[in-house]
């Protein structure tokens, strides 16, 4: 695995917990919507969870996914900042962790250092040649 995938799963994870949190909520909203069960009717329902069991199931489901991903992505981010803190350039320090850690886009770290995009992104490539990706990856 490069430094460029390894960093990459960072911002990959983030995006996962941000899928299952929006999935937790939906089911959340399903939850909050569901009425009284009518039984003298058909049950017929246009959402997505049925009953309240169901609701609950489903909504602690989500939960596990939820703290599941938030686990992945801290140890991720803390075995990444490790790896970068052993860089000995600051410059290159500095655009990874922007760049990874805090998820910021190449034209918001290129204003935020005071440097042209083009600077940032050759800093970057030298960055990632610094970078040791943890043996257990590589």
């Amino acid at each position: 695995m490069t430094a460029k995938e390894y960093l990459r799963r960072i911002r990959d994870t983030e995006s996962d917990l941000r899928s299952a949190e929006q999935d937790y909520q939906r089911a959340r909203d399903d939850v909050m919507n569901l009425k009284a069960i009518q039984y003298d009717k058909d049950k017929v329902s246009n959402s997505h969870i049925g009953d309240l069991s169901d609701a609950i199931a489903a909504l602690d489901k989500y939960a596990e996914r939820v703290n599941a991903k938030w686990d992945e992505l801290i140890a991720l981010r803390t075995e990444a900042e490790k790896q970068i803190e052993q860089i000995v350039d600051g410059r290159y320090r500095e655009v990874l962790h922007r760049r990874y850690l805090q998820g910021e886009s190449w034209e918001y770290i290129a204003a935020g250092m005071g440097y042209a995009f083009r600077t940032v992104t050759w800093l970057h490539g030298r960055a990632l040649g610094q970078f040791k990706v943890p043996e257990k990856f590589a």
